[in-house]
């Protein structure tokens, strides 16, 4: 074969290759957005009825009162709005870590971390999980959100 037909062939293969990394990665995207917006939809009606949902105190005994479980499921959808969006490119690290300090300002949102914090950083999927768990973390240290909840990171069940 003369070398334009090896040239063409190669340029072929390689054009093959990157389309069908694009269509996987593409499809991967599709897929943790539809996930996201499945558990948006969950989080809505549990917001709205939170005695359907009753996680936060079931987990968190000795930490949530009945009436903080909708304010928490409200934290944790824009927790996992973040993490979503991180983890799709939509966000950067740094409106990222902007929009923790911000969260971290409000005393239910500190809490939620507080509570949340390591078992989040136990299922982190990827090197993305792992930077919103810093970034939030980092956030969440710097609004002395470890003094003012220090049982939770002795709580085991923080940790699951």
């Amino acid at each position: 074969m003369n070398r334009s037909v090896l040239a063409l062939i190669a340029t072929v293969a390689v054009a093959s290759a990157v389309h069908t990394a694009q269509r996987h990665l593409q499809h991967r995207q599709l897929l943790e957005l539809e996930m996201h917006k499945a558990h948006g939809r969950m989080l809505e009606v549990a917001t709205k009825h939170p005695d359907l949902d009753p996680i936060w105190v079931r987990n968190h005994p000795d930490h949530v009162k009945e009436d903080e479980s909708g304010p928490l499921l409200m934290c944790q959808w824009w927790l996992e709005f973040w993490r979503t969006g991180l983890n799709l490119g939509v966000y950067t690290s740094a409106v990222l870590l902007q929009n923790a300090k911000n969260f971290m300002n409000d005393p239910v949102a500190l809490k939620a971390w507080a509570l949340t914090r390591h078992g989040r950083a136990l299922q982190s999927r990827n090197r993305r999980d792992r930077m919103h768990v810093a970034l939030l973390n980092a956030a969440f240290e710097e609004a002395g959100g470890p003094s003012q909840y220090p049982e939770c990171e002795l709580d085991p069940v923080s940790a699951l």
